[in-house]
């Protein structure tokens, strides 16, 4: 059988082809013992693949990593005075705010702060400090309200009064306290009172230091 296929591919090939592999494949003998021949290795002709174009691969530059600087103090400076707020200090301005009067809240790492302003008018310290302290106790009919200390208070060329109070509830316990500061601007006839409440006295008491030493009647 594999003489016979052997041989009908050979004459359907027509002449001899020196470059097919079966035109050079010997046709045995009939007589001797029949083999299979075993064909030829095709040798397997390299195909250029194409050339990629090389990609460009971008040099990453290195970006400088910015040093972290503390964020500037903002200034409140609306209103005839200047008050210097660090970081961590958020201000709240009460609609009809002017250079003639005005309120202001803030709120400090821990510690509430109500600034006002009203004209000079012969109004003095002490009752300044007393009135403040009056409408403390009628906004909080809940607690009792009791004065503990009483000094002077410097503010950049001005002398002022500061008053320390703590709250106490209907059980007798501490809940909280304050200071309550005013002075007079003498040069913008504007009387300032300043109030910090918290529930560490210690912390209170640097709260106020602070925004004193960053307040300008300027």
């Amino acid at each position: 059988m594999t003489v016979v296929m052997l041989l009908a591919l050979t004459a359907c090939g027509g002449g001899s082809d020196v470059s097919s592999p079966l035109a050079s494949t010997a046709v045995p003998d009939a007589s001797a013992p029949v083999t299979t021949p075993v064909p030829p290795t095709a040798v397997a002709v390299p195909t250029a693949a194409p050339t990629a174009a090389p990609t460009a691969i971008p040099t990453a530059i290195p970006t400088a990593i910015p040093t972290a600087t503390p964020e500037p103090p903002s200034v409140l400076d609306e209103f005839g005075f200047v008050l210097g707020l660090d970081r961590g200090a958020y201000v709240t301005n009460i609609p009809g705010n002017t250079d003639a009067q005005g309120i202001v809240q803030l709120e400090y790492s821990g510690a509430n702060v109500i600034l006002s302003w009203v004209p000079e008018n012969g109004a003095t310290i002490e009752g300044l400090v007393s009135g403040t302290f009056g409408t403390l106790q009628s906004n909080q009919p809940d607690l009792t309200f009791n004065t503990v200390s009483e000094s002077e208070l410097k503010v950049g060329l001005e002398i002022g009064t500061v008053v320390g109070f703590k709250s106490v509830d209907g059980s007798g316990d501490v809940v909280g306290g304050g200071l309550i500061g005013a002075w007079n601007c003498v040069d913008q006839a504007t009387s300032f009172t300043i109030m910090v409440i918290g529930q560490d006295a210690s912390l209170v008491q640097l709260r106020l230091n602070r925004l004193i030493d960053n307040f300008d009647c300027a």
